[in-house]
């Protein structure tokens, strides 16, 4: 007969399997559980800001060539001045145009005599054709005599003519030498500073009439600066006219300029390409493009220079205590025909199936979020509206204070639909 110290003792040790089975049974569980983070849906204020970099640019500015060629012999600015309107710039060597305007001239003066004498034969020419014109009619002088006479005044008129337009070519010839002499004083177009000058005094210049004149200087007016960035052609979209923007330029540190946007590209610039240059469209179809915009700035401060490297964030959009998440709760999820959840791990399969097999149908992918219902992720499909800085407008498809797997987003883009989960509360080391 068992003992009664036998009976306890086999008890406990049943009471130990039993619960050591448990115990497994609980920590295999909690294994195939995925360990997650949540938040909940909630009501918060979103601004949603496109940054893109540039550079500060004056909003009118003058890049002054050479209208001809020569060499320098003055420059009467420094760089940094300011000038006026029809202040002389700098002069070139101006001794072949002085001459070229002093023999056209001479020229002209030596066709306007010409002209006088010619005048005169006509005026002599027609004193005799007068008079021979009477005698013919008192049959005084043959036809013949009345015919030569005749000619002879039609030839000198002609001459007449002929030195006139011989005047008017000479007199262009002129004026072309003059226009060239006055081009070798440069003067300024316009108010503003000199904001580069590159050339030195004894430096030879190409004019205008070739493919690539000098550039001399550039004067700018510095009461209005504009900041003109590249926006990545993702972003053009949310862009208008008189958006708000605010600039931080590189060199002046601390220092927030504030904007608006004033101009946005129409076309297309394929990135690493600059503005305006000719690219051949078949060169560019898949590379990454941009849009230049241009902000003008409010209240520039004094010590803002052209050229300088800037970024701006421009406020595209601004929401009042809207339902938001964060970004990286949001994940796309394909649903199939019968509007089920497709698992990511199946979609990976079938992108990487063999050539030559059948391919799967291809259902609707959806942007969604995950909602923590009873310890198990369930997908629900949502509708998003303006993106802020760290969180996203849900239109549709989430109530507040939902709650929902916010990450990592490691799990987030593996995590299966109706998925066991257990909540990690620790963060995630980076």
């Amino acid at each position: 007969m068992v003992s009664k110290k036998a009976r306890i003792i086999g008890a406990s040790a049943a009471v130990l399997v039993l619960g050591g089975v448990v115990a497994a049974s609980v920590m295999r569980e909690s294994r195939s559980r995925v360990a997650v983070q949540t938040g909940r849906a909630e009501r918060r204020d979103l601004v949603s800001i496109v940054t893109a970099s540039g550079e500060v640019k004056p909003k009118r500015y003058v890049n002054i060539g050479a209208n001809v060629s020569g060499r320098l012999m003055e420059i009467t600015v420094r760089e940094g001045d300011g000038v006026k309107k029809g202040q002389v710039l700098a002069r070139i060597e101006a001794t072949r145009f002085a001459a070229g305007t002093r023999q056209s001239e001479q020229a002209v003066r030596s066709a306007e005599a010409d002209l006088e004498r010619a005048q005169a034969d006509v005026r002599v020419a027609r004193l005799v054709f007068q008079r021979t014109q009477k005698m013919h009619e008192d049959k005084l002088v043959s036809d013949q005599a009345y015919d030569q006479a005749e000619a002879e005044l039609t030839m000198k008129a002609a001459n007449v003519e002929a030195q006139k337009r011989r005047i008017g070519q000479l007199q262009a010839a002129l004026d072309f030498n003059r226009d060239d002499l006055e081009k070798t004083t440069i003067y300024s177009p316009m108010d503003g500073v000199v904001t580069s000058l590159p050339k030195e005094e004894g430096e030879v210049v190409i004019g205008a009439q070739s493919f690539s004149p000098t550039v001399i200087m550039t004067v700018a007016d510095l009461s209005v600066m504009e900041c003109q960035i590249l926006v990545d052609e993702t972003d053009i979209r949310n862009l208008t006219l008189g958006q708000a923007a605010e600039v931080r330029v590189d060199a002046l540190e601390g220092v927030k300029i504030k904007g608006s946007v004033t101009e946005i590209g129409a076309s297309a610039i394929p990135r690493g390409q600059q503005a305006g240059q000719a690219v051949a469209t078949t060169t560019t179809a898949n590379q990454a493009k941009d849009f230049k915009v241009t902000i003008t700035l409010e209240d520039p401060p004094p010590t803002l220079r052209p050229g300088l490297n800037a970024s701006a964030d421009i406020t595209t959009a601004r929401k009042e205590k809207v339902l938001a998440v964060p970004i990286q709760a949001v994940v796309v999820r394909e649903l199939n025909k019968e509007g089920k959840v497709v698992d990511p791990g199946a979609v990976q399969a079938a992108e990487g199936e063999p050539k030559g097999a059948v391919p799967r149908g291809k259902g609707e992918e959806k942007d969604g979020v995950f909602v923590v219902e009873e310890n198990q992720a369930t997908f629900k499909p949502v509708k998003t509206g303006i993106l802020g800085e760290t969180e996203i407008e849900v239109l549709e498809g989430l109530a507040e204070g939902d709650e929902i797997v916010t990450g990592s987003y490691r799990t987030l883009r593996t995590l299966k639909d109706k998925a066991k989960i257990k909540v990690d509360k620790k963060k995630e080391k980076a």
